[in-house]
C-alpha cells in the first residue's frame, strides 16, 4: 500500500486470546455438565420425597397387582414436566441474558471494528434446549424410583 512504509506482525497476542478461548469453552462445558448433574440430582431428590410422601398408595398399588412399571410411571411423568419447567425458564433466562449483553457487546465489537454478534437461540436451538431438559428431569426421576421403588414392598403392611 501507498504511504506504508513497514509492518509489524506479533502473532503472540493472537496465540494468548486463542488459548483464553479454548479454556473459556472448556470452562463452559465443565459448567454445563456439572448444571446437568445438579438437575438430575435436584429432580432425584423432589421425586424421592414424592415416593416417600405417597408410600401408602404405593404400597396399596403392589397389593393389588400393580407392577413396578405401573407405579414407576407417574413419577417418570413428574420428572419430565419438572425438566420441561426448568428447560422453558432456562430458555428465557437465556434469552434475557443475551439481550442484557447486547449492548455492551456491540459497544466492544464497535471498537474492535469487528462483525461478531450474539445470536439468540432458534427454534432448533430452543426445542433441543427444552427436550433435554425433558429427558435430564426423567433420568433424574428414573434414578430415584430405581432406587427407591425396590425398597418398597407390600410385606411392609404386616409388619408395621
Amino acid at each position: 500500500m501507498n504511504g506504508v512504509e513497514r509492518v509489524q506482525v506479533d502473532l503472540g497476542w493472537l496465540q494468548r486470546l486463542n488459548a483464553m478461548t479454548d479454556l473459556l469453552a472448556r470452562a463452559v462445558w465443565a459448567l454445563s455438565l456439572l448444571l446437568a448433574a445438579a438437575v438430575v440430582l435436584v429432580i432425584g431428590n423432589t421425586v424421592r420425597l414424592s415416593i416417600e410422601s405417597r408410600r401408602d398408595e404405593i404400597l396399596v398399588a403392589k397389593l393389588v397387582g400393580g407392577t413396578d412399571a405401573f407405579v414407576r410411571r407417574p413419577f417418570l411423568y413428574t420428572g419430565a414436566w419438572f425438566g420441561l419447567g426448568g428447560g422453558v425458564v432456562a430458555f428465557i433466562l437465556l434469552q434475557l441474558s443475551l439481550w442484557w449483553l447486547s449492548g455492551p457487546i456491540e459497544r466492544l465489537t464497535e471498537l474492535y471494528r469487528s462483525e461478531f454478534t450474539l445470536n439468540a437461540l432458534d427454534v432448533d436451538g430452543a426445542l433441543a434446549l427444552i427436550i433435554v431438559a425433558m429427558l435430564l428431569g426423567w433420568l433424574g426421576a428414573w434414578v430415584a424410583v430405581k432406587r427407591h421403588l425396590d425398597d418398597i414392598e407390600p410385606g411392609e403392611i404386616a409388619g408395621g
